[in-house]
């Protein structure tokens, strides 16, 4: 345990259209704490500075500069410095969300990213038009795309554009953080109808045509 530490985290306003932390409000330089391109603290996993002493969490830190991670950060960073764990967050299922009408959430990668490290990908793209529960409340606008690892079937990537996106992606979440297969969650039974039940429902449509499919099977 370092014999003393500073939690660094920096909330609005920001520079540069929300893009640049505005460090340089905090004498960094005093400190000889390293920063990126953009003026962003350059930590390691554990949130530790190249200052062994300092610790930085949260926006200061860079993008993504979301509240929800923020958070994370500061417990991690305080519970390092002062207990000695070790957690460390997997930026990669940290989900965002954009609260416009319809709504944007996504957590993961895309198909893109999956082809580039892997060189192939398996991906489906269903309409929300598929979903019972959006036909029920009226409201079909919107599809779910569901990203996973072509030989392993593990669940890398969901984005979703429609009502209520950011509700649905934190079940999204759990399946990339317990590494979940598209038969994993083929095989959980969802609550019928629920707007959630189309993550269930995409993974289907990769082994059939959801169309010709009981809503319940």
């Amino acid at each position: 345990m370092p014999d003393f530490f500073i939690l660094l985290i920096s909330k609005l306003p920001f520079s540069d259209l929300c893009l640049t932390p505005n460090t340089n409000l905090l004498n960094i330089k005093n400190a000889n704490i390293k920063l990126g391109a953009k003026g962003e603290i350059i930590t390691n996993s554990e949130m530790k500075t190249n200052n062994p002493n300092i610790f930085a969490a949260g926006d200061v830190t860079g993008e993504p500069m979301l509240e929800s991670l923020a958070a994370r950060e500061g417990t991690y960073a305080v519970e390092k410095a002062l207990l000695g764990f070790n957690k460390k967050i997997n930026k990669e299922i940290i989900p965002k969300a954009i609260f416009t009408d319809s709504q944007f959430a996504s957590v993961g990668i895309t198909e893109n990213k999956v082809i580039e490290k892997l060189n192939a990908c398996i991906c489906r793209v269903i309409k929300f038009t598929d979903i019972p529960k959006a036909i029920i409340i009226g409201d079909t606008r919107g599809m779910i795309k569901m990203v996973a690892h072509p030989k392993t079937h593990v669940i890398l990537g969901v984005q979703i554009l429609s009502p209520m996106a950011a509700e649905i992606i934190n079940e999204a979440v759990i399946i990339l953080k317990n590494k979940y297969t598209i038969e994993d969650v083929i095989d959980t039974v969802h609550v019928f109808p629920t707007m959630s039940e189309s993550l269930k429902i995409v993974t289907q449509s990769f082994f059939r045509n959801i169309k010709d499919t009981s809503c319940c099977i």
